[in-house]
């Protein structure tokens, strides 16, 4: 007789648990509630409960968790929205032109040139860099110049 492989013991399943596991879900395209859903581009996955709120482009409105492009939902997005990768452009010129000058703030994500901010910045600065309405004081938290 031939060896039978055995299916893994409850202990080595509790093991596995820090796995990530593809779901696929096949449903019509003709279902109109669930093409009236919000899905999340990257996972696959709707926007309710455990998963969190959904980021929505501004430019294309495809939808993003906000931890599926590695991103944290702030004031500054919700005021003047939010562009996927794919639609990033400057924020002063509009357009998407010359990557390698093109900026990213680590907060929010709007971009700019280097030659379009005011003042204009001769190279990309090396580690992090924030907009004008993501940057603050490190010492008391003002976000303008001035006497707080």
């Amino acid at each position: 007789l031939a060896d039978v492989e055995s299916s893994p013991s409850k202990e080595e399943d509790e093991d596995d648990d820090d796995t990530m596991q593809n779901t696929v879900v096949l449903f019509s395209n003709t279902d109109k509630f669930v093409l009236m859903q919000d899905m999340c581009v990257v996972c696959g996955s709707f926007g309710r409960g455990a998963e969190g709120h959904l980021l929505a482009c501004s430019q294309c409105s495809q939808c993003y968790h906000p931890y599926c492009v590695n991103s944290k939902i702030t004031k500054v997005m919700l005021l003047k929205g939010w562009r996927c990768v794919e639609c990033i452009v400057c924020e002063v010129c509009g357009k998407a032109s010359d990557p390698s000058r093109l900026l990213l703030c680590d907060d929010c994500d709007i971009s700019y040139h280097t030659y379009c901010l005011d003042p204009p910045l001769q190279t990309v600065p090396k580690g992090g860099w924030k907009c004008k309405w993501c940057v603050c004081c490190v010492q008391c938290g003002a976000a303008s110049p001035g006497f707080h």
